[in-house]
């Protein structure tokens, strides 16, 4: 099961993927990544997780911070959007 933290980067992925209108398979083969790779991390129900590596290519390929992909705080449970 993942924690918190890795369900939050995986949306955050999928959120800058989609507004650059990226599909799952083209943020995969710029990564030189399977689809099911991109797929599996960015879905909360997987339990594969991107990790810091994964984390620095993605924030260069989708030209961004690596810490637009991080929570900015901690995650706490009151805060927490998926319940």
């Amino acid at each position: 099961m993942k924690s918190k933290i890795e369900i939050y980067v995986g949306l955050k992925v999928r959120e800058f993927r989609k507004k650059k209108d990226w599909t799952q398979q083209y943020l995969a083969d710029v990564l030189n990544l399977s689809n099911t790779f991109i797929a599996n991390r960015e879905n909360p129900n997987e339990d594969d997780a991107f990790n810091l590596d994964h984390i620095d290519s993605i924030a260069k390929v989708l030209e961004c911070k690596i810490w637009d992909l991080l929570p900015q705080n901690p995650i706490n449970d009151e805060d927490w959007p998926l319940k």
